[in-house]
């Protein structure tokens, strides 16, 4: 027998004396992501059937279908994400907020986090190629930040020996995106370049209130990315990113007595530059070294609109360098040894942190990916990194996958991960003149409150100064569990089920009440959380035109300090009848912002010319808590609850024979919208074109 294997396609048996018989043997693409190559995971090139953990892969094709234009509005419809406002549009993954997973350009972590939050929006849609969403800690090979998971944006490598093209695209509220590209690939050398502007003139969900919901901005992004292949041994690349961003908007603050309207301009600014280099000196052996430097800085400048005198002015400067050496040694055919060995090196340096400060850190990894059978793939992985200011860690990792079929492979995943303090929670030094509260650092608390009580501003210390100070790195232990199967070449699913227990979890609290009867809030490892719930997925193929695909998500977290006050009888709250009770185990909602329920439901039309394809999406987040309401800052009454929320999302797009494509659509057909969503304006309509300079100039050489 002879056996036809393609990557993304089903494989094809033949016996040797029918193969003369045969005209051609086609080979039908496989169902869901399954043939995807993917590189996050284990940092070498793996298909996602082969990956023995929860990994998924948004395609090109699937970006394009939910007419997104920012890399949030994609996320937010993948099972188990959820994207929430907070400093931005930040992302939840296993229960775990944006602090806890990585974001990665083209396998380089990206940087510029307000508040722990990386905005989501930063990204243009119209950069990316696919997207590799790898659930679980991911610090064995990743190090800090990675203890929920990574998500990897591949950006655009052209394939063709010329490409230009041009994307109009018009949005509700003003907003425009517009993209031009342009590459080739020739002789061994490829070069791919994008510029794309995103404007926005915002929207307002409580026009009562001065101010916008979403504030305007204006958002450029310049992308070059090169190489040179000499023959397969020796390739070198660079990967260049330009982002600036400029907005505006209003807001209302006390001068002295009276109210009046400050002006607010902010800009953003950040640079990637990412130069690589890979060595095959033996088909056994490739050695890789990457380097990366990263700066980002963001200017905020606020006036009182009146006489336009300065409110107040903050500015934030970070840079971030890596340089890192990787070796993959193939032993033999079922056994992969790869070795890394890398330093990388931060500094910040802003109008609220003392001074300009720097962390360095050295680290090694190691992985094993074994392969004991044809049933079995194992992936064992260790990384020592060594911190100048929270030690050394040890971050281990195992991951097995056992196929009893083509159609069913089960998957398991144990592991540790970690997250050092980052700068604001050591150093900040903030006073919020228009709120009249304070946030210090933890290794600033102290010297802040001597000067607040020096002041007479202190009315009440409710933590002992001495008990603030060094915080701990976090730290975490995880399980995931999952299955894939597919029953019918037509229909496939997949299930994960995961646990993430997270000790010394950083966490702001008050240290001192002020005269004023605000707070001054400092950090502390206080929290021990746990995560636990189960994702779901399936997807069917109804023909060659019709898909349809569902997700569900469950999710249960607890704060497992509050869970032991409980259980002791030592939280109390209001009832219906404003008496006095104790907090029971079934009032306690767990972790605020999270959703114990959401899911989506998809269905995708192509026609057979595969000229037209329509794209509807409906997309789920139940209820969850927004804030404390009762005072006893826990999630345990009703009214404490945001509604759960339900988008119904269309797409349509016509590809013409010379290769322009048109779009049109809406976001949120229903209407549904709630302030406990800021980042949900309501009814959006757009329209797309696009304009491939190569097609048009290859029909008309045709005619």
């Amino acid at each position: 027998r002879i056996e036809f294997l393609a990557m993304g396609y089903e494989r094809q048996s033949y016996e040797y004396g029918r193969i003369a018989e045969l005209e051609r043997i086609a080979l039908k693409e496989r169902i869901g992501e399954l043939g995807e190559v993917v590189v996050s995971a284990t940092r070498t090139t793996r298909s996602v059937a082969d990956l023995p953990m929860p990994v998924q892969v948004v395609s090109r094709k699937q970006i394009e279908a939910t007419g997104g234009m920012r890399l949030s509005e994609v996320l937010s419809e993948q099972t188990g994400l959820q994207v929430v406002a907070d400093h931005g549009n930040g992302l939840q993954m296993q229960g775990l907020s944006s602090d806890y997973i990585l974001i990665l350009l083209d396998g380089e972590p990206m940087i510029g986090r307000t508040a722990g939050t990386f905005d989501l929006d930063r990204l243009s849609t119209a950069q990316i190629e696919r997207i590799e969403i790898l659930r679980g800690p991911s610090s064995a090979i990743y190090g800090s930040e990675a203890m929920a998971g990574v998500i990897n944006i591949i950006t655009k490598k052209s394939s063709l020996p010329f490409s230009a093209s041009m994307d109009t695209r018009h949005r509700s509220f003003g907003t425009w995106d517009l993209t031009a590209e342009a590459g080739g690939n020739t002789n061994g050398w490829h070069i791919s370049g994008l510029l794309n502007r995103f404007s926005t003139q915002g929207f307002d969900l409580t026009p009562e209130i001065p101010g916008n919901t979403q504030t305007p901005f204006t958002a450029y992004t310049a992308q070059l990315r090169t190489s040179k292949k000499w023959g397969n041994r020796l390739e070198a690349g660079m990967n260049t990113r330009l982002y600036a961003e400029e907005s505006s908007d209003v807001m209302q603050a006390n001068r002295g007595s009276t109210p009046e309207l400050l002006t607010m301009l902010g800009q953003r600014n950040e640079l990637n530059l990412q130069p690589s280099l890979s060595y095959r000196p033996h088909d056994f052996l490739a050695i890789h070294m990457r380097a990366m430097t990263n700066r980002f800085s963001t200017v905020m400048q606020n006036n009182w609109e009146s006489d336009q005198s300065l409110f107040d002015n903050q500015e934030f400067e970070q840079w971030f360098h890596r340089t890192e050496m990787q070796a993959d040694y193939q032993m033999n055919k079922n056994h992969l040894l790869s070795l890394g060995l890398g330093h990388q090196w931060e500094t910040v340096e802003a109008t609220r942190y003392e001074g300009k400060n720097r962390f360095d850190m050295m680290y090694a990894f190691m992985q094993h990916q074994w392969s004991p059978g044809n049933r079995w793939q194992v992936v064992t992985g260790l990384r020592a990194d060594r911190h100048t200011t929270f030690g050394n860690r040890i971050s281990p990792k195992l991951s097995a996958q056992y196929s009893w079929s083509d159609a069913l492979s089960v998957q398991a995943s144990v592991g540790a991960g970690f997250k050092t303090p980052d700068f604001r929670q050591m150093l900040l030094n903030f006073n919020n003149a228009a709120a009249g509260y304070f946030v210090f650092g933890s290794l600033l608390a102290q010297e802040g409150l001597s000067r607040l009580s020096a002041s007479g501003q202190i009315a009440q210390v409710l933590i002992p100064t001495e008990q603030i100070g060094a915080l701990n790195a976090e730290t975490s232990r995880s399980v995931n569990l999952g299955t894939r199967w597919l029953p019918h070449p037509r229909l496939l699913a997949n299930v994960n089920l995961f646990y993430n227990s997270i000790d010394n979890l950083i966490e702001a609290a008050p240290v001192a009440r002020l005269i004023t009867g605000q707070n001054a809030f400092s950090y502390f490892n206080i929290a021990r959380v746990q995560t636990r719930g189960a994702e779901f997925d399936v997807r069917y193929r109804y023909s060659s035109g019709w898909e349809f695909s569902a997700g569900y998500a469950w999710l249960d977290t607890e704060d497992q300090d509050v869970v032991a006050r409980i259980e002791a009888g030592e939280l109390f709250k209001r009832n219906a009848q404003n008496r006095t009770v104790r907090v029971t185990s079934a009032d306690y909602g767990g972790l605020f912002n999270r959703s114990r329920h959401s899911g989506n439901i998809k269905a995708t039309w192509t026609s057979p010319q595969k000229d037209w394809n329509v794209s509807l999406r409906g997309i789920y987040r139940g209820p969850f808590g927004f804030g404390d309401i009762n005072g006893n800052l826990i999630l345990d009454d009703d009214r404490e609850y945001a509604p759960g929320i339900f988008n119904l999302n269309l797409r349509l797009s016509k590809q013409l024979p010379n290769g322009i494509e048109a779009e049109l659509g809406a976001f949120n057909l229903l209407e549904q919208v709630t302030i406990y969503q800021p980042n949900n304006p309501g009814r959006t309509f757009f329209a797309g074109l696009r304009i491939p300079f190569h097609e048009l100039t290859k029909s008309q050489n045709n005619n």
